[in-house]
């Protein structure tokens, strides 16, 4: 290990130790290893930018156009845009909610109060 790598590690136990136990927790719960507090945040502007979103908001505007209906509230567009995204990436939580959306479909969900 060299220097650079000996105060790395230094700095890396001086972060953990700082801590609260909650927050070790959390680190020892994903491995202390795999761990690195020193990772560059990730750009925001990604998220809006990438071809996955690009597709994901065009995929809504088809959506609002096919129906006939204006677009949703920023809060249930963004939840329809994080959903279509995540659907796109193959994401285990968007792959559930489809396939519960499906399931449900396929039990007669009519979106009436006592739909079951």
């Amino acid at each position: 290990m060299g220097s650079e790598d000996l105060e790395r590690e230094e700095r890396k136990r001086a972060i953990f130790d700082g801590m609260s136990k909650r927050g070790q927790e959390r680190i020892l719960k994903i491995g202390y290893d795999e761990w690195d507090p020193f990772q560059e945040p990730k750009d925001p502007r990604e998220r809006i930018f990438s071809s996955t979103s690009l597709k994901a908001n065009a995929l809504l505007r088809d959506f609002y156009i096919g129906q006939g209906i204006e677009e949703e509230s920023a809060v249930t567009h963004k939840e329809m845009f994080d959903f279509c995204r995540g659907l796109l990436q193959g994401e285990r939580r968007a792959l559930v909610l489809y396939e519960f959306c499906h399931w449900l479909k396929q039990k007669g969900f009519q979106n009436s109060p006592d739909p079951l």
